[in-house]
């Protein structure tokens, strides 16, 4: 029997996860060797297209022709990405070619072609994003089960079975937080809000600004002119943030025409530079709460999913608000993924409901 499939198809990576009854789910290591493929495609005029780690690497090369975050673009009419050649895709084609290679590397993990698969969508995904999502899975040539909403998957990735739960769903391209209620019936989602335009990215965003300041004071105001520069510095600014989430200091090194460059940043100048950032993502947990008219003293758990939750000074101001630990036990990149196999394996045992093609 063909394993369950879980597909969370991320703003900046996507994942695949498989499960099989009797057994725990695992995510699908991807061609390149990697858990986790970013959500970047390579367009080409010839109709040719590269998704995940090559394309991500050619964004420094020909960054005009490389789409990222194109899930920020979901469900939205109109938006289309023209490459160099003249090439126009749709947000939902762009979808779609990531869903295909997803299912390529899946059947190429398993060693069989794929079944059915459970797709994940943000909870405020309205219909408009939902149906884009599920049209972009059959026309890659994927059989849609049904769609379970990303705060549901986490649920059911991290065990949670009673109380009330809140899930802090912070990506790299957008945050979204559900207060949701868990009992022998299921999930039960109260409220939820979020920010489409704040995640990781932004964060990077706040880094390059200041490491390009730093490098233009000591080479000059052209060293980073260009794409090709810029793709650079995003990459070592990206590694950076992650650098400083296990450390108290990082330095990046800028390579010029005969010498390289250093700048160093420590975690308590990256916080001070993005603590705006910080506010508008514990302002949208509070605002998660009001809605759901839940106090934060009645949360009997929080879930962090999505790997900008690593930064400390997330997690510490989820856990400043609860006053307790936030649960952080099962790979944040890789949470809602592995809820979606449940969701996927549960719902052909009778585990989970299936109404009008959507898991609830």
């Amino acid at each position: 029997m063909a394993p369950a499939i879980g597909i969370d198809l991320g703003t900046t990576y996507s994942a695949v996860a498989a499960a099989r009854p009797g057994r725990r789910p695992e995510v699908l290591w991807n061609h390149d060797g990697d858990l986790l493929t970013p959500s970047v495609v390579l367009l080409s005029g010839a109709g040719e297209a590269l998704i995940g780690k090559t394309a991500k690497h050619a964004t420094k090369n020909v960054p005009g022709d490389c789409v990222e975050l194109a899930k920020r673009r979901e469900g939205a009419a109109g938006w289309t990405f023209t490459d160099s050649q003249g090439g126009v895709r749709g947000a939902e084609e762009i979808q779609g070619l990531i869903l295909r290679r997803l299912a390529e590397d899946a059947a190429a993990a398993l060693g069989e072609p794929i079944g059915e698969v459970v797709l994940t969508a943000p909870a405020r995904a309205g219909a408009a994003a939902r149906r884009a999502l599920r049209s972009a899975a059959e026309a890659a040539g994927l059989t849609v089960a049904g769609l379970v909403d990303e705060p549901v998957a986490a649920g059911l990735a991290f065990g949670v079975t009673q109380g009330t739960v809140l899930v802090y769903d912070l990506g790299g391209g957008t945050l979204e937080v559900t207060v949701m209620t868990v009992d022998d019936d299921g999930s039960h989602v109260l409220a939820t809000d979020g920010d489409r335009r704040l995640g990781g990215f932004d964060f990077d965003d706040r880094l390059m600004a200041y490491v390009a300041s730093e490098v233009r004071k000591l080479a000059g105001p052209d060293l980073l002119d260009g794409g090709r520069r810029q793709a650079e510095l995003r990459e070592r600014c990206e590694q950076a943030k992650h650098a400083l989430s296990r450390a108290f200091q990082t330095r990046l090194f800028i390579a010029g025409a005969d010498r390289s460059y250093t700048v160093e940043v420590s975690r308590e100048r990256f916080e001070r530079m993005t603590r705006d950032l910080l506010q508008r993502a514990a302002a949208v947990a509070d605002a998660a709460l009001g809605r759901a008219g839940v106090s934060w003293a009645r949360i009997d758990r929080i879930l962090l999913v999505g790997g900008s939750t690593r930064m400390p000074m997330v997690r510490r101001m989820i856990e400043r608000r609860l006053g307790g630990v936030a649960d952080t036990t099962i790979d944040p990149d890789q949470a809602v993924a592995l809820g979606a196999a449940i969701a996927a394996r549960d719902g052909r045992t009778g585990a989970l409901r299936l109404h009008d093609g959507e898991l609830l």
